[in-house]
């Protein structure tokens, strides 16, 4: 039992050793593919560093772009003129209209008058899978009308005289 834990061990040891030879090559040939002057690795290099080549440096970390994905410039200029200033209210959505259930006619099948159809004045004679203009009518039962929006549904019942 106790071997087979000690090979296991050595294999998972393994594994981890060329999994992290493998990152190392990974990371010192991407970084030999930056372009722009070589940065000093140890703090004694960096100690001797002159000011030209850590002005250089900056220089080609600046011009990549670090904080863009594309490493590119964006296309819309920065404005610092317009910074707090609120963008213009988008336009006010048109009125729903208060589609209004006149009467139903007839028997099977059966069609409706419906009142405050917009684009029309008075009332409008419809039957079902009639269209006006986004509002189509659906279904017209004994008592009800179903009309359908682009974002709604109406639900339209005929009033009695006592409601």
């Amino acid at each position: 039992m106790r071997m087979r834990r000690t090979r296991d061990a050595l294999w998972m040891l393994a594994a981890c050793a060329v999994g992290l030879a493998v990152v190392g090559w990974r990371m010192e040939s991407s970084a030999s593919d930056v372009e722009g002057p070589s940065l000093p690795r140890t703090p004694r290099e960096l100690r001797r560093a002159s000011v030209d080549s850590l002005a250089s440096a900056a220089g080609a970390i600046a011009s990549h772009d670090p904080f863009r994905i594309d490493h590119h410039p964006s296309a819309v200029a920065y404005r610092p003129e317009l910074e707090g200033i609120a963008p213009p209210p988008a336009a006010p959505k048109p009125a729903k209209p208060r589609l209004t259930l006149a009467g139903i006619v007839g028997g099977p099948p059966w069609a409706a008058l419906l009142d405050s159809v917009p684009g029309h004045e008075g009332s409008v004679l419809v039957r079902k899978g009639d269209t006006l203009g986004d509002l189509r009518i659906r279904s017209i039962h004994r008592d009800t009308v179903i009309v359908q929006g682009a974002d709604t549904v109406w639900k339209l019942v005929v009033k009695q005289p006592w409601q």
